[in-house]
């Protein structure tokens, strides 16, 4: 991902919905220059802006990183009070080091299996 493809996408869609930079940063929780440096591509945003920037713009992750040119809106089902958990759970991911991270990670693929086992023992379907 280049800098400058994630900044010039975020910047078009913040003007495609008529926001201001001041806006955007308020909903974002971080500077209005800040923001300008990320929308120049000189710096990258943290993972719970990124986060927060894909919610608030509702367009996909892999839109604003370039995985995929398809300008997908972010389904609109998916509830406030997820959007709020999940942002606590990046926050308080964002307190630990790599090893911690990987310990982490670890537990989730072992409760992973272990929810896909009882959902097969079960006779219910997984997404």
């Amino acid at each position: 991902m280049k800098l400058s493809q994630l900044g010039s996408r975020i910047k078009a869609e913040r003007r495609l919905q008529g926001m201001t930079l001041e806006v955007l940063a308020e909903r974002l929780g971080i500077s209005r220059n800040f923001l300008w440096e990320i929308e120049a591509g000189r710096k990258a945003p943290a993972l719970k802006t990124f986060y927060r920037l894909s919610a608030v713009l509702n367009v996909s992750a892999d839109y604003l990183l370039g995985i995929s040119d398809e300008h997908k809106r972010v389904e609109e089902h998916v509830s406030t009070e997820r959007n709020l958990k999940m942002e606590k759970i990046f926050e308080q991911l964002s307190r630990y080091g790599d090893r911690e991270l990987l310990m982490i990670s670890n537990m989730l693929d072992e409760f992973e299996k272990y929810r896909l086992f009882n959902a097969q023992k079960d006779g219910r379907d997984v997404l």
